[in-house]
């Protein structure tokens, strides 16, 4: 964000500000699934003008004291701050933007409780399962670079609009993909398999899964290399095409990992970060 032009800065700061906060309901260890459902449903509803007094109360008594992470415990404290500051801006474009991926982030986030908490459930079985949740949680957020990108730039990019949008979300998807397939064991021990079709008792068979789900990540991550290099502005360009650099890393890492390392953790080196940082900006 901080590569990014000013006008473009401002509402995707925003964005990432409440999209970071309902992560940290969402993951937070020691909370029920029905006080996460309904803190993310409230979220929601004060997004959409309704009061937060009653559900600050909550999140104060109930949330903030158990978290463990203290700039995550810092953002949950400035809920109130950061609710005005989104009913204060005053781009409309802008500020139904930030609605739009925040409507679509909240869906998957209690979709994912719902699924694996409070349903039954303990794995996806269609590739449209995932498909549906990498775009809520992540592909809306190529959407809505997009979105920002054209209400702030004049000269955006040299594709047009709805196409570029569709290459985004592929993009978000992608990076969400390989979270997925970096996180695979440990999802197993909270019960949840991302894998559609694939029985997580079987090693052999989640590791031939992962292998599939690599191969459509590298695709989408292609759609996002070609959008960061239709960007006209050399910042925008470095800020678009960084996370799929270090994506693309990642997904080389895991293509030569066991089981054994992927439960150790894969994760590109920082001096890596750096050398893709520089990278970025001659994409």
């Amino acid at each position: 964000m901080r590569l990014l032009p000013k006008a473009m800065r401002e509402p995707v700061s925003l964005a990432y500000l409440l999209a970071r906060a309902s992560d940290t309901l969402a993951d937070s260890e020691g909370l029920g699934a029905e006080l996460r459902h309904e803190m993310l449903l409230g979220f929601g509803e004060i997004l959409h003008g309704a009061d937060r007094v009653a559900w600050l109360v909550r999140l104060s008594d109930e949330v903030i004291p158990c978290q463990h992470h203290q700039g995550e415990k810092s953002l949950l404290k400035m809920m109130d701050e950061v609710f005005a500051r989104l009913h204060e801006f005053r781009d409309e474009r802008g500020h139904a933007a930030i609605l739009k991926v925040m409507d679509h982030i909240l869906h998957g986030q209690r979709l994912d409780i719902e699924r694996f908490e409070l349903g039954q459930s303990t794995r996806l079985t269609q590739d449209a399962e995932l498909e549906e949740y990498c775009f809520l949680v992540a592909g809306c957020v190529g959407e809505f670079w997009t979105e920002i990108g054209y209400i702030s730039l004049p000269k955006f990019s040299s594709i047009e609009a709805e196409r570029l949008k569709s290459m985004g979300i592929n993009y978000g998807k992608g990076l969400q993909l390989i979270n997925i397939l970096r996180d695979l064991p440990s999802d197993l021990k909270l019960g949840r398999c991302y894998l559609p079709g694939v029985d997580p008792s079987d090693r052999d068979a989640m590791m031939a899964g992962a292998a599939r789900w690599r191969a459509r990540a590298r695709a989408y991550l292609s759609d996002g290399q070609e959008y960061a290099k239709s960007l006209k502005l050399r910042r925008t360009r470095a800020a678009t095409a960084l996370p799929g650099l270090i994506g693309e890393s990642t997904l080389d890492l895991l293509d030569h990992a066991s089981w054994e390392e992927l439960e150790k953790g894969v994760k590109v080196t920082r001096r890596d970060v750096y050398r893709l940082t520089w990278e970025s900006f001659f994409v």
